[in-house]
């Protein structure tokens, strides 16, 4: 695409036109110098702008980004050495962060820093870009490449917490070690019916007499984190994600200290959480959002002993009858 005046251009142009007038209506030949440089100076914006063929663009971004992460998406620019200055991209799409980023090189090549804005959770799309060479005035771009758009999920932001922060039912289960199996608790003579396979013969050829092993099923404990995503139990939109972030490490910690967790929201939404950050729970979270529903009676039956309702500091609701060993809030 051959180069374009940008709107400074434009007013340069408009301006070189007005002193060449003024020079000839009011007799000040000073005025043509004037005019004469801005058109040595446009003459050389568009010499640095056309040169350079077509510029080649690679992304890689991960699929997902904590909440508040300070982080940006590169782009890689292939472009030859001689015009690899006074590249940017700039968005198809304006959003206002990250419209407009001129590229960078250094030892390791060509590439552009895009910004990600991660206040807020949810699907985010960047992009696509248009990649521009544009001289150092800003008087004329060219469009030398493309670049697609990508799409990743902002999820909740994983925060530092203890198994002290649940209630001392569970933190008591912390550790690495596997629960849910059975395992040995103790040896124990015959009875008719015991399967031969768990006899433990060095003890039977001691004793005398068939000794066998005794297994017991080690029940492995279930947690269940309810989120309330009612407007009214939440004083700010700034509440209600601190709250996510919040749920969103306690199952986080949790499943990693050996509970079955799963999340839940007053609205119907349920997942299972797994022992990493990237599990369909975390991708739950990502998705929440304020709002009102009608009462869940599955909610209103949940089981005391291993339910934990997490919710803000305004109005009360019918989801303060859930059955629960401990209320939270972040």
């Amino acid at each position: 695409m051959s180069a374009r005046l940008t709107a400074r251009g434009v007013g340069v142009v408009v301006t070189a036109l007005v002193l060449v007038a003024l020079a000839f209506l009011l007799g000040y030949p000073e005025l043509l110098g004037l005019a004469a440089g801005a058109l040595v100076l446009l003459l050389i914006s568009f010499f640095l702008v056309s040169g350079g063929r077509e510029v080649d663009v690679q992304c890689s971004v991960p699929p997902r980004v904590e909440r508040l992460a300070d982080i940006t998406v590169r782009l890689d620019l292939d472009a030859d050495r001689a015009h690899r200055r006074g590249l940017r991209l700039r968005s198809h799409t304006p959003t206002g962060l990250g419209d407009r980023v001129p590229a960078v090189w250094d030892a390791s090549g060509v590439h552009a820093d895009v910004p990600v804005p991660t206040r807020k959770r949810g699907p985010l799309n960047l992009g696509p870009w248009l990649v521009e060479r544009v001289d150092p005035w800003g008087l004329f771009h060219r469009t030398v490449g493309e670049a697609d758009g990508v799409s990743l999920l902002v999820v909740p932001r994983i925060r530092p917490v203890s198994m002290a922060s649940l209630p001392s039912a569970l933190s008591e289960f912390g550790g690495s070690s596997e629960m849910g199996t059975t395992t040995f608790a103790m040896l124990r003579e015959y009875v008719i019916g015991d399967e031969l396979r768990h006899v433990h013969w060095k003890s039977s050829a001691k004793t005398g007499t068939l000794m066998m092993r005794q297994y017991i099923d080690v029940t492995r404990p279930r947690l269940m984190l309810v989120l309330v995503v009612e407007a009214r139990a939440y004083t700010s939109e700034d509440e209600f994600e601190s709250t996510v972030d919040f749920i969103a490490s306690l199952a986080t910690v949790a499943a990693s200290s050996g509970l079955d967790v799963e999340v839940c929201t007053t609205s119907g939404e349920r997942a299972a959480h797994g022992t990493g950050r990237s599990s369909a729970a975390i991708d739950m979270l990502a998705l929440v959002e304020r709002g009102s529903s009608g009462v869940d009676t599955r909610l209103l039956r949940a089981n005391r002993g291993t339910t934990i309702v997490v919710r803000g500091h305004d109005a009360m609701g019918w989801w303060d009858r859930i059955p629960a060993m401990a209320v939270l809030r972040p």
